[in-house]
């Protein structure tokens, strides 16, 4: 723990390294201005970040009399950054550097309801990105694992509390994850992941109230109040796919009956699919899945629906619609400045969207509505691990000692 002299010193190391960031070019005696700091001090610590390849020198800039300031800017490949979606049948992870640019990408499929095993998968995912560092100059470290899960996470602890998709029950990932790895992890909620991955890298910069829904398998939303992400009294805030949408509808994994996920996710889209071709409807989908409807999946409706089958297109329309049901409450109910919807089912597009986002709107307030901005993802499958990869680099920049 960092004490006297040396916690001062790491206070102004980080205030420097901040500015510079955040700055895009800034000359030393425009830092020492705007910290407060001398210009000895601020030399000191400049030089320690140059030698510690935080910041570079770009050149000079323009002369106020005397000689030229040199410009710095802040070194985005001063560390690397590892992020990961463990989701309900997927991971995905991605290796960026401190300005969220993603230069390796992992996914794979999983079959397993068994939380270890996944658990299992996102090391060795990390363990292959580890292995594709780009290897030019000096060895350029690490600075640690963000992962997003689905279902309750307690992020202050690192837990996997619950999840209805995986049989768990308060699984330490962090902890495990972190004594296999080396490295410093961090867990959060998948859909909040990726509500971060968006605010820091997406379509959400600067948007300071704001909920992503993730619509895939499950449903979940990330919400981000006066910019910070909020989990609620037990880190189980956002868990919009078990609201209640149809009295008396489906039966929910979760043990109710008519949550907005029976209705609105990619599961729902795929039982409505086989549900009317038994019907006999003539319909592309048929011919996609070999008229087998054990291989119908909400992309098969997303490829027939995007050919123009017209009853492909209702299925996602309805799906549409239940999904705004929930969207309207959570903008009555939030008032975010954004809703972005993300996962895997939102690259049904305007198919989707487009009676979402009607639905939705019908049902908010009308001073809330006129003000609020439902839109797609910006960072698609990248979202999740991107968020991942933010986390860690919020925590980097959060802590007075950047090391």
């Amino acid at each position: 723990m960092l004490v006297g002299p040396e916690l001062i010193r790491a206070i102004n190391k980080q205030r420097v390294l901040r500015l510079v960031r955040t700055a895009g070019s800034i000359s030393r005696a425009d830092l020492a201005e705007q910290t407060g700091l001398t210009r000895p001090t601020v030399s000191a610590v400049v030089a320690e970040l140059l030698a510690e390849g935080w910041v570079e020198e770009i050149g000079t800039g323009e002369s106020s009399g005397g000689r030229p300031p040199i410009l710095l800017r802040f070194n985005p490949r001063a560390r690397w950054v590892i992020g990961v979606e463990l989701g309900a049948g997927h991971v995905r992870a991605v290796l960026a550097d401190l300005a969220g640019t993603v230069v390796h990408r992992v996914k794979e499929r999983v079959q397993s309801a068994d939380p270890l095993t996944e658990v299992g998968r996102v090391e060795r995912a990390v363990q292959e990105l580890l292995g594709r560092i780009p290897q030019t100059g000096a060895p350029v470290p690490v600075a640690g694992v963000g992962v997003g899960i689905t279902g309750v996470v307690d992020a202050a602890t690192g837990t996997w509390r619950y999840s209805p998709h995986y049989q768990v029950r308060d699984l330490p990932v962090g902890e495990i994850l972190q004594e296999r790895l080396g490295l410093p992890v961090w867990i959060e909620n998948d859909a909040r992941a990726m509500a971060w991955g968006e605010r820091s890298f997406g379509c959400a910069r600067g948007v300071d109230n704001l909920a992503f829904i993730r619509v895939g398998v499950s449903l979940g939303a990330g919400i981000i109040i006066n910019g910070q992400l909020y989990g609620g009294a037990h880190q189980g805030a956002g868990e919009i796919g078990h609201t209640i949408v149809v009295e008396r509808g489906p039966r929910c994994r979760c043990g109710s009956d008519g949550c907005l996920e029976t209705v609105g996710s990619a599961l729902a889209i795929a039982r409505r699919a086989v549900e009317r071709m038994a019907a006999g409807e003539e319909t592309a989908i048929r011919d996609l899945c070999g008229d087998d409807p054990s291989r119908v999946i909400a992309t098969t409706v997303i490829q027939a629906a995007d050919a123009g089958d017209r009853v492909a297109q209702e299925i996602l329309a309805e799906a549409g619609h239940y999904l705004g049901l929930g969207i309207g409450s959570m903008i009555n109910l939030l008032n975010p400045a954004m809703v972005i919807v993300g996962g895997g089912t939102s690259r049904a597009g305007d198919h989707l969207i487009s009676p979402l986002r009607e639905s939705a709107l019908a049902r908010a307030l009308p001073t809330l509505r006129e003000r609020v901005q439902i839109t797609r993802t910006a960072l698609g499958e990248d979202a999740g691990p991107l968020g991942g990869a933010a986390l860690v680099i919020e925590n980097l920049f959060r802590s007075p000692n950047v090391e």
